[in-house]
């Protein structure tokens, strides 16, 4: 019988948080950083701002996390609400903003920026089956 190796997610601290997002958003990155920030205000009614921790995943994706213990995260598009933990919060607006942003890129024309962002987004979904609330998370993006 084989276990499954579970993929270590590394949390950025100090001068290493000045690089994780130019690498996780490219050159797109100080727009995309804002539209997570903008999404945790429409889809968590109960997010009042404040600090975002950094994760890297093993394969070089990574997400954003706000610093809160839970909160609920409501996608009218898909009819989800939902209590989640910041982790998962972060991972499913990280999600949204990345498949936003490729899909922006396909359509004005950036192949380069669109493909960054695909394949950062590729590596995010890839994590899904190893977080600890992965029924929340595909529910929410559903």
């Amino acid at each position: 019988m084989t276990s499954a190796v579970i993929p270590v997610v590394t949390r950025i601290e100090g001068a290493q948080r000045l690089c994780f997002l130019p690498d996780l958003f490219g050159g797109d990155f100080v727009f995309a950083e804002s539209m997570v920030y903008a999404y945790a205000d429409r889809y968590c009614p109960d997010y009042r701002g404040g600090y975002w921790h950094f994760y890297r995943l093993p394969d070089g994706g990574g997400f954003m996390a706000p610093d809160a213990d839970i909160l609920t995260l409501s996608n009218a598009c898909n009819g989800f609400s939902g209590t989640v933990s910041g982790n998962a919060a972060g991972f499913i607006l990280t999600a949204l903003v990345l498949n936003h942003r490729c899909w922006h890129y396909n359509r004005h024309g950036n192949g380069a920026l669109c493909a960054h962002m695909a394949k950062r987004h590729e590596q995010l979904m890839s994590f899904v089956a190893f977080h600890p609330e992965q029924s929340l998370i595909w529910r929410a993006l559903d």
